[in-house]
């Protein structure tokens, strides 16, 4: 049986020192929710897969808790994308009236990896990342448990939970939420946390 990695970007899949070894798969699932969520899912529903981990790059929403360089690891990832509106106007599809058998959960649970020095928070998924510092605040006074912004992780989480297949996730911060400069963000050091972390996960779990 399979534990599989799944990486978002080739430039993620580049700069990480991701396994080689049987009993693990690594597969780019893909750059956003919709790509990730169809990609895993393709694979989920050949077999053999027992554990999936997705683990990549991710914005803080909040600095002095979360800082540049620290890996998070999810506790749960909402659903920031589907609903009306944006940022504290935004409605999920839980509060706009639709029946509760039309959606899914906005909140899907996540399997916590146990990785030393991971700061557990909820991962927020958005179908466009904020643009400026100000938006990711507007999204961190409405959900102030969501730490970390990302863009795939609920779209796989929705294809494990179908699949009865456990999933973790795992973001380290490489840059503040809204700030697009990339002379800001720091790589190198987010990258070092990742591969740090791949290693104590597959300890436990390879």
């Amino acid at each position: 049986m399979t534990l599989l990695v799944l990486v978002p970007s080739e430039m993620e899949a580049a700069r990480m020192a991701l396994p080689d070894r049987d009993g693990v798969d690594v597969m780019m699932c893909g750059v956003g929710l919709l790509n990730a969520g169809l990609s895993t899912a393709a694979r989920l529903a050949q077999g053999g897969v027992t554990r999936c981990l997705l683990a990549g790059l991710g914005g803080s929403r909040d600095p002095r808790r979360m800082p540049l360089g620290t890996l998070a690891v999810g506790t749960a990832v909402r659903d920031q994308a589907f609903g009306v509106g944006h940022g504290r106007a935004f409605q999920g599809l839980d509060e706009i009236g639709l029946p509760p058998d039309d959606f899914p959960p906005p909140v899907l649970e996540l399997e916590l990896p146990g990785v030393p020095g991971a700061v557990p928070c909820v991962i927020a998924s958005v179908a466009a990342a904020s643009a400026t510092v100000s938006q990711a605040t507007t999204w961190r006074r409405r959900h102030p448990d969501c730490l970390v912004e990302e863009m795939e992780g609920y779209g796989v989480a929705l294809a494990c939970r179908r699949a009865g297949v456990p999933l973790s996730i795992l973001r380290a911060v490489s840059n503040v939420a809204g700030d697009r400069d990339k002379a800001n963000w720091q790589l190198t050091a987010s990258f070092r946390a990742l591969d740090a972390a791949l290693v104590g996960f597959l300890k436990t779990h390879g």
